[in-house]
């Protein structure tokens, strides 16, 4: 019992950071939020140049806290998921 009130959190956090590394390329929440800022704007504009954009979310989310990045991307995920149940 007490081994898996240790072992469930850490594979949670394992989980969690795979899934960004998978997501995004990147374990920093900055450079993930960056990416996805990136993608969220290449997809508003209809065009593929992700990652010419990205290099300018970088410069903004460079000047951000890790708590305001992480603050930003689940606030991105929310709008996400608002929108697919739209």
């Amino acid at each position: 019992m007490i081994r898996a009130l240790v072992i469930l959190p850490l594979l949670l956090i394992v989980v969690g950071i795979g899934a960004m590394y998978i997501s995004y390329g990147q374990i920093d929440p900055c450079r993930a939020l960056a990416v996805e800022r990136a993608d969220r704007a290449a997809d508003a504009i209809g065009l593929g140049i992700g990652g010419a954009i990205e290099k300018w979310t970088r410069l903004e989310t460079s000047q951000m806290t890790t708590g305001q990045c992480v603050t930003g991307l689940l606030d991105s995920w929310g709008e996400r998921a608002k929108a697919h149940t739209e």
